[in-house]
């Protein structure tokens, strides 16, 4: 599902943990997924809704610590070419 040169770009806005550099290459974002889904366990968080997020196939949740996050999706010849997470609460006001 993923393309070898995939991508994840995070926007905590410097106050919510996120990446602060793009996580680039295929090996390099499974790492950052395996890591996440062993965090998630213990910190679960909410499916609020699907849809399109600047344009882009993607969801929002619910996070453990109360705050929302979009999560988008480019796709590319059927694989997912890059993944944009926004964490941000300055940009996702709007959401509530």
């Amino acid at each position: 599902m993923l393309a070898a040169d995939v991508s994840v770009h995070a926007d905590g806005g410097g106050k919510r943990p996120a990446a602060t550099e793009p996580v680039l290459g295929f090996d390099a974002v499974m790492k950052l997924q395996e890591y996440l889904a062993n965090w998630f366990r213990k910190n679960e968080s909410k499916f609020v809704r699907a849809g399109f997020v600047n344009g882009l196939a993607g969801f929002i949740t619910l996070e453990a610590d109360g705050e929302l996050q979009t999560t988008a999706f480019e796709i590319e010849d059927g694989k997912i070419a890059a993944i944009y997470v926004v964490r941000n609460p300055d940009k996702l006001r709007h959401l509530h």
